[in-house]
């Protein structure tokens, strides 16, 4: 097998989801999608939320969104885009397929804007059956300007009670620490539905990690997972990447 390895290693689609306990993770967050209006992923950065949010969403009906393209985090811009994504190609007749038509992805979020709620259940009303959002980078720090916005645009959310559609938001844990305690109504909902990855990599899934990219590398892996074990999968594929062709023992 040759080498594959990103000189810059993020999530890309259409990657095989590496690791026990990340295949774990995917089938309790799919249920927990499936079930609930809102549910939560929570880890470190650097340790696959965006690569697992990519493989749930190759495995049912789903919507990404990047929040970081987002000028605003709030549920009017969350409401466009699910109903923008919706309408296009829609042969439904609907308000939201009009708007869509006559005046493109502005003319949906004028309308988010004056309704956000309204427009995405009807938007959702345009999905076959039950969908999933997930919101990536939904508050990307606690020291977020737009932290209160963001956390109030989920607690809408979970007070719609929606039953064609599950949100699910990525975070890192300092994020919902200071959310749990700040919004608790909302943090207490998440403590129930929440999928927290793992912290640290043991050497078996450094092992099957830096295989699937480049097996010949897979023992440089281990040596640097036991000289950094805070390390993430990362970092730890950007050391990969960037050491020198050299064999070292694995003792």
């Amino acid at each position: 097998m040759p080498c594959d390895i990103p000189a810059w290693p993020v999530a890309r689609r259409g990657l095989r989801l590496v690791g026990r306990r990340w295949a774990e993770a995917l089938e309790e967050l799919s249920a927990l999608a499936s079930r609930y209006p809102l549910s939560a992923l929570i880890g470190r950065s650097g340790m696959g939320k965006t690569q697992l949010l990519y493989a749930l969403c190759e495995r049912i009906d789903c919507i990404y969104i990047d929040a970081t393209e987002l000028p605003q985090r709030d549920l009017a811009h969350v409401a466009a885009v699910v109903a923008w994504r919706l309408a296009v190609g829609s042969k439904t007749r609907s308000k939201i397929t009009d708007v869509y038509r006559r005046y493109g992805f502005q003319g949906i979020l004028s309308l988010a804007q004056g309704d956000p709620s309204w427009t995405l259940s009807s938007a959702l009303d345009l999905a076959q059956g039950r969908l999933v959002v997930a919101l990536d980078e939904w508050i990307p720090s606690p020291e977020d300007p737009q932290f209160f916005q963001a956390a109030s645009a989920l607690h809408r959310i979970r007070n719609m009670g929606l039953n064609k559609a599950g949100f699910v938001v990525s975070f890192l844990p300092e994020v919902y620490e200071k959310l749990a305690s700040k919004v608790p109504p909302l943090g207490n909902v998440l403590t129930a539905v929440s999928v927290q990855l793992p912290d640290v990599l043991a050497e078996d899934e450094a092992w099957e990690i830096a295989s699937a990219y480049c097996p010949e590398r897979a023992k440089l892996a281990i040596s640097l997972l036991r000289a950094r074990p805070e390390a993430t999968i990362r970092e730890l594929l950007m050391a990969i990447s960037a050491a020198k062709e050299v064999e070292i023992p694995v003792e």
